[in-house]
């Protein structure tokens, strides 16, 4: 009885059969990435510096990564960049330019 579980079906006698994995993996990760796709754009309208938003949500998911609890309803399965976006196009996140320092001159 041990063996029979054991060996391979083919070696057993039995026919073997064909596991089917499904398909439908490869739309979620499509949709995921759309979604994403979305949140970028409309994150951009508020913070429309590409260079800024990009820092701004970096940042945000160094922090949610460290423990620091999501300022938006966040569902088990959004990602850390995702929940960054939701909080910059809900208002929840903003930033500030600090002034640029400037060197002393050493004459």
């Amino acid at each position: 009885m041990l063996a029979s579980k054991i060996i391979p079906p083919v070696l057993s006698g039995e026919t073997p059969t064909i596991l089917q994995f499904p398909a439908e993996t490869s739309r979620v990760v499509r949709s995921l990435r759309h979604m994403t796709s979305q949140l970028l754009q409309e994150a951009a309208q508020v913070i429309p510096n590409q260079q800024l938003l990009i820092n701004v949500v970096s940042r945000r998911v160094r922090q949610l990564g460290l423990g620091h609890r999501p300022l938006v309803e966040a569902t088990p399965r959004s990602s850390l960049t995702d929940i960054a976006l939701r909080e910059i196009i809900a208002g929840k996140l903003t930033y500030e330019l600090t002034p640029e320092a400037k060197p002393e001159d050493g004459s």
